[in-house]
């Protein structure tokens, strides 16, 4: 009887641990981000370009955006968010990251 009422102790206090857990934001899109060309220093490492809340809060419109880009920091969501990529620098030297696709880099046919 003693294991039993244990064995319900542990299996309620598993299920209400799981179900506080907080939405965190995913590390590795921030990872995305850091190795952008584009991406603007002051941005790097800062969850709140695409949260609006520290540690992985709601989306706010670049978050929203970017999900909808397929997580990629495409041409048109850089063009759209200018404010967190610097698209007039120099990128020179760098090996592109399909991912990351540079929109200075329109060959001409």
């Amino acid at each position: 009887m003693v294991i039993a009422v244990f064995a319900g102790l542990a299996l309620i206090g598993a299920k209400s641990s799981f179900m506080m857990q907080p939405v965190l934001a995913k590390p590795a899109f921030m990872d995305r981000y850091n190795r952008d060309p584009y991406a603007r220093d002051e941005f790097k490492t800062n969850c709140t370009i695409c949260h609006v809340g520290r540690g992985g809060g709601g989306r706010n419109n670049f978050g929203e955006a970017f999900e909808d880009a397929g997580y990629r920091f495409t041409p048109k969501l850089r063009e759209k968010f200018p404010q967190f990529f610097d698209l007039t620098a120099e990128k020179t030297g760098h090996k592109e990251d399909s991912t990351v696709p540079n929109p200075a880099l329109k060959q001409a046919n």
